[in-house]
């Protein structure tokens, strides 16, 4: 069989589906119709050059034909994604198209319809809803101690593999077959859940997890020692019969940009490509086939950017993303949205200062929000800077948070308030949170709801750190590193323990509900469920779901979801003029789950305040690791995600999220106006904005008063107005600060200009004190010692520092400079007014006997 012959069996093919292949898609045929017969030949040497071209021409042609019916499907897809965009800028934000792009893309607190139903909403409920259901199934079958010791990877890799293969696996661990079969269900739900917003991603044999690759290990290696160690691990799927010096360089340098760690949809903008970058693009992450288990394993070990736990639940993660993003966009996102962007463009062409602000926002803060939704701003330019980078700020963290779950006592307030926006009372909000922390660790069924919810507890994952940091670059042993500390310092338990009671707590209040019809159901709580697009029809539909038990309360959960009528839910699409069918039936009833898990899961991180997308492209400014700008800012950046995320989150809902009502596009205005503004809706602006400020201010004394007696000193004056001034600030957004009213350290322990800067930039400005003070001949060892400590990371865990001190530091500090205690005494009794309880010149211990 002549080539021509192939080339035009596999046109005829592309006809028949409706579409004739272009001269680039032809010249791709061409080189893949070789490399396939190349491929044949070496598999099976009894074939004939003509029956290899046969073999490859006929599989050309049926893939071609699959190529071109995705690429009809996708295309629907995208133009209806682009529509729904645009109808609801039109409809729901005409006269602020950028807030309403904004919101679209990652929420904001303007109590409209959809406001918080965005693309980062849905990416993280989706997240979520895998790793939350996965850990929940490991821990019901007992299996979490298997899973995290890491020395069981291979076996459960193994597993996996033999599993994927359909191969014996009776001589391997239980427990690894157990947890490879969770895993294998989870990654099964997640590749559907892909597959059905627009992806095509087949089930492959042999599949182990979502390979994860180091950019930075990577980037060390080099290309010719990755080469030598990765080739020997491959099967030979992987070439295909191609160059491997090219077909490897190609994906090195992909893997090195950190390309992997973009969501990008499901294909090109261009849809179709030709059959061979199909296969690629429409699998991206499976194009290094490994031979089994036991060769993944190893070159994870080597490249990968955690155990396969990590590489395992980094995946599902990514799956999300992914998926979340498809949902919205659909299969081109980057290409959809500007799509979208230039037709609502052309609304403002009779307004040329709204066209200008409008192609401005365009470039600027909209793409910036943007970056973060697809990953760009994940994506290191330079990936030793980058980490090297990461690294000192997980160091600065761990050397000077070891007391931030005492600052954390203002969370409490903080939830309630939020449980407040949703219609529940202040005071009994407060109680039921301090109930929950009360109970500790949830019991078996609440566990079970909540990962329903896509909640879950952070001692698996080790993310308690983005509560201060908008970095999320770190890696390898430095992030387990975090994670322990975290554990040690008790942030994570407290973090864990609000979270999911701030959880329960919405969850039950929404089965106390259901009872009521929408026009009788609380309006606060029903303005919170619009912002997640939950309409009279949706809550009808919601409420009739059985709910769920628990401690003697019930529970409205997505479980129930699968119990409603279909006929109930095409009644409730014909009332809404959409197609009827059992797959508009099924998207509606799985829309149905995102809209309830967003809003728990959404709600539940302005309880426990978390930084989200919106916060890291406010601080970020869409620039990307291993870039000046970009490590400028992160640096800069550190300790400050906290509180520009109550800034954003809690202040900012209770200024705009009550029926604020902002300026018309394109009008001149400032931020100081609109607030005032916001403060004169009479919505409860007011009312909400001052409760929020008394109950943070008393919650915030107490959090002074408790780190003042961890230091062995008396609580500050009660009497004096400048204690509630620091209170307020430290229960708020600005509680960093509220320690320098005193002249004190930070509460997190350095001082003015490093916590303004950033505790990096201040180390930098210590040195450089200890150098002055050496050239000019000063005492620099208590300074020294000082500045020491304060980088010495679990050095300052909250229950250990004071019994440091007292057994051994003070007595070091007195030595390299006496005196320096009973001076210490004197300035905190001028400035504070304090006394210690037990005073450090006359009570420490001198064990060595230096400070004699």
């Amino acid at each position: 069989m002549s080539a021509n012959a192939c080339i035009e069996t596999i046109q005829n093919a592309a006809k028949s589906a409706g579409r004739e292949l272009n001269l680039e898609e032809l010249v791709e045929v061409v080189e893949d119709l070789q490399g396939r017969i190349r491929a044949l030949q070496v598999t099976d040497d009894m074939l004939s050059l003509e029956e290899a071209a046969l073999r490859a021409a006929d599989e050309l042609g049926n893939q071609v034909k699959l190529a071109a019916a995705i690429e009809k499907r996708n295309a629907a897809l995208n133009a209806r994604r682009r529509a729904e965009l645009v109808g609801y800028i039109r409809n729901t934000w005409a006269d602020r198209p950028d807030l309403g792009l904004e919101s679209f893309l990652v929420g904001t607190n303007v109590a409209r319809t959809g406001a918080r139903r965005s693309v980062a909403a849905e990416q993280k409920q989706l997240s979520q809803a895998y790793v939350a259901g996965f850990l929940n199934d490991i821990e019901r079958a007992d299996l979490l101690p298997f899973l995290t010791r890491g020395d069981n990877d291979a076996d459960i890799t193994d597993a996996l593999w033999r599993l994927g293969m359909d191969r014996p696996v009776d001589d391997l661990p239980k427990q690894a077959v157990e947890i490879a079969k969770i895993m294998q269900k989870y990654q099964e739900v997640a590749r559907i859940d892909a597959n059905r917003a627009g992806a095509f991603i087949r089930k492959l044999p042999g599949y182990v997890v979502r390979q994860s690759h180091d950019p930075y290990k990577l980037q060390q290696a080099g290309f010719r020692q990755w080469r030598d160690d990765i080739l020997p691990l491959l099967d030979e799927r992987t070439l295909d019969g191609q160059d491997p010096d090219a077909f490897l360089l190609a994906a090195y340098n992909g893997l090195v940009s950190g390309v992997h760690l973009k969501a990008t949809g499901a294909a090109a903008p261009s849809g179709f490509k030709g059959p061979r970058n199909l296969a690629k693009k429409l699998s991206q992450e499976r194009v290094l086939h490994f031979k089994d288990g036991l060769a993944w394993h190893q070159y994870n070990q080597t490249y990968g950017a955690g155990s396969l736990r990590e590489a395992f639940l980094g995946g599902m993660e990514m799956m999300g993303q992914n998926t979340g993003l498809m949902r919205r966009l659909g299969t081109n996102p980057e290409a959809n949205w500007n799509a979208a962007l230039d037709e609502l463009q052309i609304d403002l062409k009779d307004s040329p200062e709204g066209l200008r602000k409008f192609q401005n926002d365009r470039r600027g803060w909209l793409q910036n929000r943007f970056a973060e939704i697809d990953g760009t701003s994940r994506m290191a330019v330079n990936q030793v800077a980058a980490r090297v980078a990461s690294n000192i700020r997980a160091w600065q963290s761990m050397a000077k948070l070891g007391g931030a779950v005492v600052s954390a006592v203002t969370d409490l307030p903080v939830a309630a308030s939020e449980l407040r926006y949703q219609g529940k009372g202040m005071l009994s909000s407060v109680g039921g949170m301090i109930g929950g922390l009360l109970q500790g660790r949830k019991q078996a069924e609440q566990r079970e709801i909540l990962s329903a919810l896509g909640v879950f507890f952070d001692n698996v994952r080790g993310e308690v750190v983005s509560r201060f940091s908008a970095d999320d670059s770190v890696g390898g042993k430095m992030s387990r590193a975090q994670n322990l500390f975290f554990k040690l310092n008790g942030l994570t338990w407290w973090t864990d323990t609000m979270r999911s009671t701030a959880a329960l707590m919405m969850s039950h209040n929404l089965a106390y509900q259901r009872a009521l019809e929408w026009d009788k159901l609380n309006p606060d709580l029903a303005r919170s469920l619009e912002l997640f697009g939950i309409d009279a029809g949706r809550w009808d539909l919601l409420r009739a779901t059985p709910s769920k038990q628990a401690d003697g309360r019930e529970y409205m959960t997505t479980q129930g979801i699968d119990d409603i009528p279909s006929g109930d839910l095409a009644a409730y699409l014909t009332s809404q003029g959409r197609t009827v069918n059992d797959a508009a039936v099924a998207e509606l009833r799985e829309e149905l789950r995102g809209q309830l898990r967003s809003f728990i899961t959404d709600r539940a991180a302005y309880a426990v305040i978390e930084p989200d997308s919106r916060t890291r492209a406010i601080m970020r400014q869409g620039t990307r690791p291993g870039t000046v700008p970009g490590e400028l800012l992160r640096f800069l950046g550190q300790f400050k995600a906290f509180p520009v995320a109550v800034l954003q989150k809690s202040i900012g809902r209770e200024l705009y999220g009550r029926g604020y009502t902002p300026s018309a596009y394109g009008a001149s205005g400032s931020a100081g106006r609109e607030l005032i503004q916001a403060l004169r809706n009479g919505n409860g602006e007011k009312l909400g904005f001052a409760q929020l400020l008394v109950w943070t201010t008393l919650f915030g004394y107490g959090a002074m008063s408790a780190k003042d007696l961890l230091k062995g000193r008396e609580p500050r004056d009660p009497e004096d107005p400048k204690t509630w001034v620091a209170a307020m600030l430290q229960g708020g957004a600005w509680g960093l600060y509220g320690d320098f009213l005193f002249g004190e350290a930070n509460r997190f322990g350095g001082g003015l200009t490093g916590s303004l800067a950033g505790p990096t930039l201040g180390m930098i400005d210590g040195l450089h004190d200890l150098y002055t003070r050496a050239r000019d001949g000063d005492d620099t060892a208590a300074a020294a010692l000082r500045f020491g400590l304060q980088q010495t990371p679990f050095m300052n865990l909250f229950y250990t520092r004071a019994a440091a001190d007292y057994l051994f530091l003070y007595s070091v500090q007195e030595a390299v400079n006496p005196g320096a205690l009973r001076r210490m005494e004197r300035r905190i009794e001028k400035e504070n007014g304090q006394r210690f309880l037990l005073a450090p010149s006359r009570s420490y211990l001198d064990p060595l006997g230096i400070a004699r």
